[in-house]
């Protein structure tokens, strides 16, 4: 696969919460890297800080609930048993689990309920125009992995350079960040472009077209944000 970007101006900072995902993802990578020997999972509200120590132990920072109590009380065991050994004092790992399970459900419910908000589903008004766009229907508001989104799909038969070309030029003139992965894999032909303002409100908008090996047309997402609001630590 191939893989390359082409950048605009730098794009605004994103929210803590996004920042500490990502760090949470990079120490993933890197304990896979050396081998750490844990199972890894996904503990999206787990501090990196927490991670990093579980993973030092040997436990597999997995949501519990999926896995069963009995491998959940396995690797609380392991956790124990290795900060002994350690001399350091024994993680809650169950209390640590279960309120990673009661913040994702916090957040999964605030996501949805930015969906289900009433108020029409709409781009930002700045939205460049993608040329020749048949849509498949009109702009909705989904849950697009695990974040809320307005979305509108479609086609188009320009090709997914053209199109990324065709966004890149309309915003080349306005105070617009943006920037541009084009993406070939087997011959299926990937191009995401990304477009944020610089001034407040701040809005992003993603444009992502595909088109696979023999086909006459692109496959086309647009995708822009919506708020969501941040869930209480008393919300349950």
């Amino acid at each position: 696969m191939r893989s390359w970007q082409r950048q605009g101006p730098p794009r605004l900072a994103r929210a803590p919460e996004v920042g500490r995902l990502r760090e949470g993802r990079r120490l993933q990578s890197a304990c896979r890297l050396a081998r750490c020997g844990v199972k890894l999972g996904i503990m999206k509200n787990v501090r990196p800080s927490t991670w990093l120590l579980l993973a030092t132990l040997g436990v597999a920072p997995v949501t519990h609930a999926q896995d069963g109590d009995m491998e959940t009380d396995s690797a609380i065991q392991r956790a124990t048993d290795a900060a002994k050994k350690m001399g350091l004092p024994s993680p809650d790992v169950k209390k640590i689990l279960e309120e990673n399970d009661r913040q994702e459900a916090r957040d999964k419910a605030a996501v949805q309920a930015a969906v289900d908000a009433p108020g029409p589903a709409a781009l930002p008004d700045w939205t460049p125009k993608v040329p020749q766009f048949t849509p498949s229907g009109p702009v909705a508001k989904k849950v697009v992995n695990d974040e809320a989104k307005v979305v509108l799909s479609g086609t188009s038969p320009l090709t997914p350079a053209e199109l990324a070309d065709a966004w890149e030029a309309a915003v080349s003139t306005q105070k617009i960040n943006h920037s541009r992965n084009n993406i070939s894999s087997n011959g299926n032909l990937t191009t995401v472009v990304f477009l944020t303002t610089r001034t407040d409100p701040l809005q992003e908008v993603r444009l992502e077209s595909r088109r696979a090996p023999g086909e006459t047309i692109s496959h086309v997402t647009i995708l822009s944000p919506l708020a969501v609001a941040k869930p209480s630590d008393d919300d349950e």
